[in-house]
């Protein structure tokens, strides 16, 4: 264990980090500096150092990174723990590191030393129970920046939960001398502290969590933690220890689940949060500066204003979600006088690293069946009324068939993507941009001879155009110039309703009796809400968990979940069939969706029919097939070793240093 003393004069870093020992700084003068008693005497220098712990809480949900990796070093492994490794979105290295476990060994760090966040809430918390403290800012002001303190150290300890099982348990404040420095002999040694069960770590992260339900207020100012907040990471943490203490050490799960349960009731009886109705709205939690910070299902959030928030800062990336644009990159070979992007579109620095992968959307974004039932648009009667698939041979690769989808001459469809993206799940429209959606003030068009299809630049490359045939419109703020790394107001929610809605739902579906009624109850909260689909009525068994699954995709996408969603599931129900995505049973196996290998990553190519430069036939595609992306294959290449992904080694170093550690089963 590593301890680092941080001393902080009082300036520009005030409130940033946490404070040390402040004595005989370089001679200053004690006007030059505040002490560390005095920090925590004042309401207000509290404040400001306790939200120095905050900003690991973004990486809950952004899909780009683990916070005690990102801060050790800047490899290829620091985006471990993150959807870049799943199968929502396809991303070249740079976006996507971490995806192949071949390298992985007993010596490689994802981030084990994390002990100086937990020494700075261990700070925090010493200094906030003292009596004084809570004499000079008041017992309820002193609470509640202890129970942000708690929440924030069991924030830290379940990111290390869900990597290693079990972690050290720190209560005290220590360095380098130890508890009792200058009196203890011993206390370096004592330094070496004893690597905590599974069991003991989950359990001490969730009483972490469920003293601070008890300290915080009810109602927080917009980016503060709240009681709230404290029901949700509880929800969170509940659900993913349950899991893993069942598979690793055969420990009852039930008890788990029902605090998942109990958390989520909790969260509801405080009458403070709902689910906003409908596409537009739920777009507008993720890119509506403003209203993000009244939207009634917003538990927590993190925002940066035009002040301070740069497109490609790390809390950010947008630039990584868009495509460069601006008309002077497009070719003569495409008519614009009919698909202008004349509304003042332009994207100067977008890079286009995350884009979404089609099949996903495919699986995921259900439509409403001509018998009123949701399905997966492919397995619907609605495509087997209007679509006939043909072979043909593929124009770029001759000799090569290919299947192409194609409007039956009796279809009342006149463009297939009308038929593709109408009756859909209504997060779709507020995740995405389609063909034939607006975007930025403008209508753009993915189809061949399209403002944004790739072979429409003058410049090709991977930043010019989609390279799936489709791009994500979620977590971009609705402005119509995106400066190039500039400033730019920015929203993302950390915990939100209909995410704990859908922690109680697997938790009902994961008791050792499941409850499904209870589970389709949870389940149909942001089903019908945000999607617009029919509830759930009959629907049971793996057919159900399916659903589930499926429902938690449209539901957090680009939130940082879907990779964590496998593997707890992949070891309380099994791993997916990767025909059907039901489960199978077989526990804690490769899992299909992030074991694709050499399997090509395909794009939707939407096509055309006639002379594209002509408006009639542009307006009236015809046709869509997948096909390989035209990138090499090893950009994408997912490689997932069960033995190495569940659970992740104890470094090298750290057993070396401390003989109170042990390796992890799995690899040793």
């Amino acid at each position: 264990m590593k301890i680092n003393n941080i001393l902080i004069a009082v300036g520009a870093a005030l409130g940033i980090s946490f404070l040390a020992s402040c004595e005989d700084v370089l001679d200053k003068k004690p006007l030059d500096l505040i002490t560390e008693d005095a920090i925590w005497q004042d309401a207000a220098l509290a404040q400001a150092n306790v939200n120095g712990l905050y900003e690991s809480l973004n990486f809950f949900s952004h899909w780009n990174g683990d916070p005690t990796i990102y801060y050790k070093n800047n490899d290829a492994t620091n985006s471990y723990n993150s959807d870049c490794q799943s199968d929502l979105f396809w991303g070249h290295w740079q976006s996507a590191r971490g995806k192949d476990d071949t390298g992985w060994t007993t010596a490689t760090d994802f981030g084990w030393d994390a002990f100086g966040l937990v020494r700075n809430a261990n700070i925090a918390i010493s200094h906030l129970k003292e009596e004084s403290a809570q004499s000079n800012m008041g017992i309820g002001t002193a609470n509640d920046l202890l129970g942000q303190a708690y929440l924030l150290k069991a924030a830290f300890y379940f990111m290390q939960a869900r990597k290693y099982g079990g972690w050290i348990i720190v209560d005290e404040v220590l360095d380098n001398e130890g508890a009792n420095a200058g009196k203890d002999e011993n206390a370096a040694e004592k330094l070496k502290l004893p690597r905590a069960t599974m069991k003991e770590t989950y359990d001490y992260a969730i009483g972490l969590c469920e003293k601070a339900a008890e300290l915080l207020n009810k109602d927080a100012k917009p980016g503060m933690l709240s009681k709230g907040a404290a029901y949700a990471l509880l929800s969170e943490i509940a659900l993913h220890g349950a899991a893993y203490l069942s598979y690793y050490d055969g420990i009852s799960p039930d008890p788990y689940y029902q605090k998942v349960i109990k958390a989520v009731e909790d969260l509801d009886n405080l009458g403070k949060y709902s689910l906003v109705s409908g596409a537009e709205e739920y777009k507008k939690m993720f890119n509506d500066y403003a209203y993000a910070q009244t939207c009634p299902e917003n538990i927590f959030i993190l925002q940066q204003n035009e002040l301070y928030g740069r497109t490609d800062s790390k809390y950010i990336n947008i630039h990584r979600l868009l495509v460069k644009f601006n008309t002077g990159m497009l070719n003569n070979n495409i008519n614009q006088s009919f698909q202008s992007l004349d509304k003042g579109y332009k994207v100067a620095d977008g890079q286009a690293q995350v884009q979404p992968d089609p099949m996903m959307v495919e699986k995921a974004y259900y439509v409403i069946d001509l018998d009123g039932k949701a399905k997966r648009f492919e397995n619907s009667q609605l495509f087997a009324d209007n679509i006939d698939i043909v072979m043909e041979e593929d124009r770029l690769v001759p000799g090569k068939m290919r299947e192409k989808r194609k409007l039956k001459a009796t279809s009342s469809y006149k463009s297939i993507s009308d038929l593709l993206y109408s009756r859909r799940d209504a997060r779709l429209a507020g995740t995405f941009v389609y063909d034939g959606s607006d975007f930025l003030g403008n209508t753009i068009y993915f189809r061949t001879g399209g403002n944004l299809h790739r072979d429409s630049y003058v410049q090709k490359g991977r930043e010019f155009g989609s390279m799936t045939g489709i791009l994500y419109s979620k977590r971009i703020p609705q402005y119509k110039d995106i400066p190039s790394n500039g400033l730019i107001n920015f929203t993302n929610p950390i915990f939100r309703l209909g995410r704990c809605y859908l922690n109680a739902a697997e938790a009902y579906l994961s008791l050792s009796v499941p409850n499904e009624d209870k589970a389709k109850e949870y389940i149909n909260k942001t089903r019908v809400e945000h999607g617009g689909l029919p509830a759930l009525t009959s629907e049971i068994g793996s057919e159900l968990k399916m659903i589930y699954l499926d429902e938690r995709v449209a539901e957090l996408n680009l939130e940082n979940d879907r990779y964590f969603t496998l593997l707890r599931t992949g070891l309380s129900w099994g791993v997916t069939d990767p025909t059907t995505g039901y489960p199978t049973g077989e526990k804690g196996g490769v899992i299909p969706e992030l074991n694709k290998g050499d399997n090509p990553t395909l794009k939707l190519e939407i096509e055309v029919p006639g002379d594209y430069m002509k408006e009639a036939d542009f307006m009236c595609p015809n046709a869509y097939f997948y096909r390989e992306l035209p990138v090499p294959q090893s950009d994408h290449n997912f490689v997932f070793t069960a033995k190495k992904r569940y659970l992740l080694p104890v470094p090298d170093s750290e057993l070396m240093q401390n003989e109170n550690l042990w390796q992890n089963d799995n690899w040793k």
